[in-house]
């Protein structure tokens, strides 16, 4: 009977071994959402695909990015919800689904065309790492829409000098 070796974490490029990085470490720089104790029925029943626009409802911006943010503060931005119907509407709006993410808005009762809800989704960092989740709108039928929202680490002030020597040189030196 043969014995069969297991599969090494390690991979040999030209002498050199690299070490494979374990996937506990890579699961740990991106948060899942989390499922909440109480199903809801339009975030499990429905599918979420229409980005910026669906047949009712247009969001402005399409895709919330927060970039170059700091640990501990406070970032809100603004989404518009825009009616683009001709017809008044009733819509849901399925808040995001992680703890970093909160939204705020005055929901009065039905939209009417030209119309647009205004929400403020407020970030609020704990580490320096990549953030995402989206807000889904669902209107009436089968109607939905889905605006994604990334949070990532980036440095945003770029210093330049202001004036840069390029000296003359000879060709092929």
């Amino acid at each position: 009977m043969d014995v069969v070796q297991s599969t090494s974490t390690e991979i040999t490029i030209a002498n050199k071994s690299l070490k494979k990085i374990p996937s506990v470490l890579l699961g740990s720089l991106v948060e899942e959402p989390k499922k909440h104790a109480i199903p809801n029925h339009l975030l499990e029943s429905k599918i979420y695909s229409e980005l910026q626009r669906s047949k009712v409802i247009q969001a402005e911006p399409a895709v919330l990015h927060y970039g170059g943010y700091k640990v501990g503060e406070h970032h809100p931005q603004t989404l518009k919800l825009i009616n683009i119907s001709g017809s008044v509407t009733n819509l849901h709006i399925i808040p995001p689904q992680t703890k970093y993410f909160q939204i705020k808005y005055n929901k009065k009762h039905q939209l009417v065309p030209g119309f647009s809800y205004t929400v403020t989704v407020d970030f609020c960092p704990d580490e320096w790492r990549y953030y995402h989740d989206c807000i889904r709108i669902h209107c009436q039928g089968e109607d939905t829409l889905v605006v994604p929202v990334h949070a990532y680490p980036a440095v945003n002030d770029v210093d330049f000098p202001p004036l840069i020597n390029l000296s003359d040189v000879s060709v092929g030196k």
